[in-house]
């Protein structure tokens, strides 16, 4: 464990983070949910989302390992399955998976679906918890916060301007932008994945 967190982490915490929050692979879903709003609830909603997104990541950043320790799960056991996790959005963002996500007309999509579970779902729950258990001081969890500050404003920018966009980058070039997104997660989740087994296995680095 780190007592100061160094700048090539936080760079790679927050590509981790804001790989899986797929911005870009979450347009498509976003303009099929909210095709019948018009363009200022769309762009109110695409904000909403952003919000709720960092709630959601900050919460979990700073009292998640709480909930965690309630329930008697270990850390490692913990980074080990959400890292697990991680690795399989990874894979299906690479092989173009999708779920298929709909919402009653009457309801805003905003916090669900689109905030929970396609962006700041389990897998992103789980990159902030094991980041506050790595580095746990008030600076490092600062930094923390502003990583969830930095990948929810930059949701809230691609659904604020999800019609454009999608005009610009086009089904193809989201289609290889959500492809590279999903190999760069899956080879952090593997290196985190072999750091924890590294650590529950203290043994296997001798």
């Amino acid at each position: 464990m780190s007592d100061v967190i160094s700048a090539p982490t936080l760079v790679t915490s927050a590509i981790a983070l804001l790989t899986i929050a797929n911005p870009i692979g979450s347009l498509p879903i976003f303009l099929n949910l909210t095709k019948d709003f018009d363009r200022a609830r769309q762009r109110r909603i695409g904000f909403l989302v952003g919000v709720a997104v960092f709630a959601v990541l900050t919460v979990s950043l700073l009292v998640g390992k709480f909930i965690l320790e309630a329930f008697g799960i270990d850390l490692t056991s913990f980074r080990i399955a959400g890292n697990l996790l991680v690795a399989s959005i990874g894979w299906g963002m690479l092989t173009a998976k999708q779920n298929v996500l709909t919402v009653a007309d009457s309801q805003s999509p905003a916090v669900v679906p689109l905030a929970i579970p396609l962006i700041a779902g389990p897998g992103a729950i789980s990159l902030v918890i094991t980041f506050a258990d790595d580095y746990p001081s008030p600076i490092d969890l600062l930094a923390g916060v502003g990583i969830n500050l930095l990948v929810a404003g930059v949701i809230a920018v691609a659904l604020f301007f999800a019609p454009e966009v999608a005009r610009v980058v086009k089904p193809t070039g989201m289609s290889i932008v959500t492809r590279l997104f999903g190999l760069l997660l899956l080879s952090i989740a593997i290196q985190s994945i072999i750091g924890a087994l590294a650590e529950a296995f203290p043994v296997l680095t001798k």
